[in-house]
């Protein structure tokens, strides 16, 4: 029987094969990465449409800010930017903005091939996930190790410092809860606008079960600039069609259960 201890934290993966853990990090898919691909969206495009439709003009202006943006004819008044240079968000899409830099709308949060949620939005809400193991204390992290905390503390954005730390407890510490959510965010069930620039997300497993719900939002940071903030909401727990192949008699049915 394994003790949990100040300085013993369960491994998964082998702490000296870096290369081999981020390896096996970036290539899962998950139990069944082919459950869904296009998850439920319900969003009201009303009024929008011409940003799908109507053809645009790059622009690029240098001030205020250096900035690439799309021009419509029909509604000059907004500027749609596809990537901000500052977040370094290439597939952050169509976000909308007036020609004061107001922030006005976010389009979508899916990836440009409009079937994934952006890598940026789940980097983010893994961040907060471990934030919350962290203050909750998982595995006991050892609290005297100080360079250990620091370095965790940095890796999760809660403390800012020009100063770089290594620890290898705190990477170890990390694998840990890498490996604890690496499937928590496989499987979008639905995504919802909730207003113009925020979305509900519910997460589910690969049976079709919710497992989480979260509230994504972005807020004005400055002219031409917005940030994102994310927040764990209550669970909900959504009916997802799943569709079951079977072979009877020779032949394939597809059904759903």
């Amino acid at each position: 029987m394994q003790v949990l201890g100040q300085d013993v934290v369960p491994r998964q993966a082998p702490i000296d094969n870096m290369s081999s853990f981020e390896d096996s990090i970036n290539n899962d898919k998950g139990d069944n990465s082919e459950f869904t691909k296009i998850p439920i969206i319900t969003d009201s495009t009303e009024g929008w449409e011409w940003i799908y439709k109507e053809e645009s003009e790059e622009v690029f202006e240098a001030y205020p800010l250096r900035m690439d943006y799309k021009k419509y004819s029909s509604h000059p008044q907004y500027r749609v930017v596809d990537k901000y240079y500052d977040l370094k968000e290439p597939n952050l899409i169509n976000v909308v903005y007036n020609s004061d830099g107001k922030l006005v709308r976010v389009i979508n949060i899916l990836d440009s091939n409009q079937r994934s949620i952006s890598p940026k939005v789940i980097v983010e809400l893994l961040r907060l996930t471990y934030i919350n193991d962290y203050k909750t204390n998982k595995y006991n992290f050892k609290k005297e190790n100080q360079n250990a905390q620091n370095y965790v503390k940095q890796k999760l954005k809660l403390i800012t410092s020009s100063r770089f730390y290594w620890s290898k407890e705190g990477v170890g510490y990390l694998q840990q809860l890498n490996l604890d959510h690496i499937h928590d965010f496989d499987i979008l069930l639905k995504i919802e606008r909730l207003n113009d620039t925020s979305f509900k997300l519910i997460f589910g497993d690969v049976k079709g079960n919710s497992v989480s719900t979260w509230k994504v939002a972005y807020l004005p940071n400055g002219q031409f600039k917005a940030k994102m903030i994310v927040t764990r909401l209550p669970l909900e727990k959504i009916k997802v069609p799943i569709r079951v192949c079977e072979i009877k008699n020779g032949k394939l049915t597809i059904h759903e259960d």
